[in-house]
């Protein structure tokens, strides 16, 4: 008797996810938008060209600028290079950082049951949605207690930017975070027919012996090769 109930929930489940997901791809539809604004890993398109990364990272009213590159066409071990830190050259701590973050690789999936169509307006198009707690590896988990929402302009159909917002405070290893926001805009390729990320600010405040301390990290890119 358990076992089939259990079997008829996720029946239940299974086919409310796929109703979530078909509303929005009706909507989509609507407005003729391609389906792959739905990518959870579209920022990952960038990885394809060439480009520059200058990262500012400001906290307690000092920035720290970091300027580094990737290329492409090298191994994979060395496809990223960090070039400076505030202007000079970096430290050996910098560079094990900047490697270490960049070894990590997440391939991010949709819990479609949570899949929703916060506007629609006829000028504009957002859909929210969490992600799979399965996808996400031990350090990631966190981000299954963010909502992302996709900004889409209904007019040209293109995707302008996807926000990530926090549903309640968070743990990030020792750090407790009471606010964690992510905004992205995106650049499309006509030729491609496809997107890479332009600019993305992420802003954390960290709680900290009773004081809120705000970390705000700004990401511009630039492609070199097209």
């Amino acid at each position: 008797m358990k076992k089939f109930f259990a079997v008829a929930l996720f029946v239940v489940l299974s086919n409310f996810a796929f109703a979530q997901k078909d509303q929005v791809l009706s909507v989509l539809k609507k407005y003729n938008i391609n389906e792959q604004v739905l990518d959870p890993n579209l920022r990952d398109n960038i990885e394809k060209y060439a480009y520059n990364l200058q990262r500012t990272v400001t906290l307690s009213g000092k920035d720290k600028v970091y300027q580094s590159s990737y290329d492409p066409t090298k191994d994979e071990a060395n496809r990223w290079t960090l070039n400076s830190v505030n202007g000079k050259n970096p430290s050996k701590h910098d560079i094990k950082a900047f490697n270490d973050e960049h070894a990590i690789k997440v391939h991010f999936k949709v819990d479609e049951s949570t899949y929703k169509i916060a506007k629609d307006d006829g000028k504009m198009v957002e859909v929210t949605y969490q992600y799979d707690p399965s996808s996400l590896d031990s350090e990631h988990q966190f981000l299954k207690d963010c909502l992302i929402t996709l900004s889409i302009n209904a007019k040209t159909g293109l995707l302008e930017k996807s926000a990530e917002l926090n549903l309640k405070n968070l743990k990030i290893k020792i750090l407790k975070i009471t606010k964690l926001t992510s905004d992205v805009s995106y650049a499309y390729n006509q030729a491609n027919k496809s997107y890479t990320v332009a600019n993305e600010t992420i802003t954390v405040v960290i709680k900290m012996l009773g004081n809120e301390i705000p970390m705000i990290t700004t990401n511009t890119y630039t492609l070199t090769t097209k």
